[in-house]
């Protein structure tokens, strides 16, 4: 089965840049009515002038309960929810802390967990959750296994709600390097050269763009008969 957004409520979580801005954008192009959430209150009413107007917008984390039943308790019916929170930890084994793992965990698992926690029981049969991993889960790099491990569990757990909240669809979309703002504070001016490696050994040999991700998320949402799946929008990533 097929459903359009045209009048959906469509949550987006992470929305104040990058892959959550442009889902989020994509999303009111489809006639939705969209909720965007980040914690950072400047950024978020700055994506709230790039949504649009009638946008809807609440500074939060994710991994604060309390704070995700209150927003949903105040919305009271929600279609689908979206999310792109996460943290990727920079540490030797040796050097990882405790609280970088929870800190990974948590802005990633707990989040899921709190947002299909509250969410479920204000959605209709045909909602959804789709959640947003990396290719980090499939292909970890030195110093970066604590990210790894939690986008990895993310994916999991996204598979196991699919079958708790049936039939409430829950999916994970999974970036390979898309062109953002993340990106450019790691990089600055050196983001060219300093990708030109990877790229040169990529099948699609380019950096994806955010709204090519936003285009799979609307798909996940949209497709009534997809649950329980990784869909990779890559490059072709995995492959090299």
């Amino acid at each position: 089965m097929l459903t359009g957004l045209e009048g959906a409520t469509v949550v987006v979580v992470g929305a104040s840049s990058g892959l959550g801005l442009a889902t989020a954008v994509a999303a009111r192009a489809a006639g939705a009515a969209v909720v965007i959430v980040a914690r950072e209150p400047g950024r978020l009413a700055a994506a709230r002038e790039a949504v649009g107007e009638g946008v809807r917008s609440f500074s939060l984390d994710a991994a604060d309960g309390i704070a995700v039943e209150a927003m949903f308790a105040e919305l009271g019916h929600v279609d689908h929810v979206a999310s792109f929170t996460g943290e990727q930890p920079a540490a030797s084994v040796a050097d990882t802390t405790h609280d970088q793992y929870q800190r990974a965990l948590d802005a990633r698992v707990w989040a899921a967990r709190n947002l299909c926690a509250s969410a479920a029981p204000r959605m209709p049969a045909t909602g959804s959750f789709t959640f947003c991993s990396g290719v980090s889960a499939w292909r970890p790099r030195p110093g970066r296994a604590t990210g790894a491990a939690a986008t990895a569990a993310l994916e999991s757990y996204a598979r196991g709600m699919a079958v708790e909240l049936a039939p409430i669809r829950v999916n994970t979309v999974c970036p390979g390097s898309f062109d953002t703002p993340v990106l450019d504070r790691a990089f600055g001016e050196r983001k060219d050269e300093a990708m030109k490696p990877y790229l040169s050994t990529l099948p699609l040999g380019r950096l994806g763009r955010p709204e090519e991700l936003a285009h799979a998320v609307i798909f996940l949402m949209t497709n009534g008969y997809t649950t329980g799946t990784v869909l990779h929008v890559d490059g072709g990533s995995l492959l090299i």
